[in-house]
């Protein structure tokens, strides 16, 4: 035989081996977790890098070190990564020390967006949110706001609600309330959460819709079921995210609705959809804040990633995606005026 048909025959060989393993794994990870294959791969990607073992706080140096070195990155300006090759317009503007970035913008715009990155309360917004949110933009039509809002330890909640407050309510200047969306994804949603529930102290008419993904409702972590959760969750663990919540209060009373949004007035709120996954530590809050919704004539849907991880819709993973079209029509659904 030539070498060239030895050759060749090898390269086939590989490829359906390959193709074959490929297979295999993707039946195993639907069976066994009920999950497509890259969602399996990226769990296991959540596990290695997403930072669990510091959350853990079985080494309190480490866990100190990591809260000084977010301290440091969240005082200096924030600027968009230079190699990160967004595809909408954008433009920034700061007021009151807030940079807020702009994304989309036409002057023409239907709609809007305004979108609370996740990260403990502690951590800056990064790529994956960046590339999610450029996806948006471009598949809506609508224009993305992005505070970088002040985080902890340097700041906290007051500072954040204050400022993020007079935000929307700037944006109510040029958006009806039913065509702005307000959206936040982890730490990130629950402030979006306590963000609604405060509007009626202030008059400010209810955005046309409140997504949530994965969204942190109580910042002590202590649901007595988080527990069932805990050893399937790849990317979080209670004891850091409570002590990071401290930080966030200051000192304040943890048991305010916006620390705990699940504690809050929910009656005011609408159109109201929370993205959570089975195999993340926030499941039982984001089950019983839904129920408590629904108990309250609130408009809802609890939209559950079955075998996912945490802020899936995130990820581009079959199952990301799917949630992505799903929050692409929330964003672009006609809302009757409030």
């Amino acid at each position: 035989m030539k070498d060239s048909h030895r050759n060749a025959l090898m390269a086939a060989g590989i490829a359906a081996g390959t193709a074959a393993a490929a297979a295999g794994f993707s039946a195993f990870s639907k069976i066994r977790y009920g999950r497509s294959a890259q969602a399996s791969v990226l769990a296991g990607a959540l596990r290695a890098f997403a930072g669990r073992g510091v959350l853990l706080g079985k080494d309190l140096g480490r866990f100190e070190d990591f809260v000084e070195a977010c301290r440091q990155e969240n005082e200096v300006e924030y600027h968009i990564p230079s190699w990160l090759r967004l595809r909408s317009l954008v433009f920034e503007e700061t007021c009151d020390g807030m940079k807020t970035f702009h994304l989309g913008t036409t002057g023409k715009n239907a709609r809007a967006v305004l979108y609370l990155h996740g990260g403990a309360y502690v951590k800056q917004i990064s790529w994956v949110h960046w590339l999610f949110l450029d996806d948006l933009c471009q598949r809506t039509g609508a224009e993305v706001f992005v505070p970088i809002y002040p985080l902890a330890p340097a700041h906290d909640h007051d500072e954040a609600y204050s400022l993020l407050t007079d935000l929307y309510e700037g944006m109510l200047r040029r958006y009806e309330a039913k065509d702005v969306t307000l959206m936040g994804d982890s730490a990130g949603g629950g402030l979006a959460a306590g963000l609604a529930e405060s509007f009626s102290h202030y008059d400010l008419e209810q955005p046309g819709q409140l997504v949530l993904l994965s969204p942190q409702l109580d910042i002590t972590m202590r649901n007595p079921q988080i527990h069932d959760y805990f050893d399937v969750d790849p990317a979080l663990a209670p004891w850091g995210l409570a002590q990071l919540g401290d930080l966030w209060a200051d000192g304040d009373d943890v048991t305010d609705y916006r620390l705990i949004p699940i504690n809050g007035d929910v009656r005011p709120l609408r159109n109201v959809t929370t993205f959570v996954a089975t195999r993340e530590i926030f499941y039982p809050d984001c089950v019983a804040f839904d129920a408590k919704l629904g108990e309250n004539g609130v408009s809802h849907e609890l939209v559950v990633g079955t075998g996912q991880a945490h802020i899936w819709p995130l990820y581009p993973t079959p199952e990301g995606r799917k949630a992505r079209r799903l929050i692409e029509q929330l964003v672009t659904k006609e809302v009757p005026r409030g």
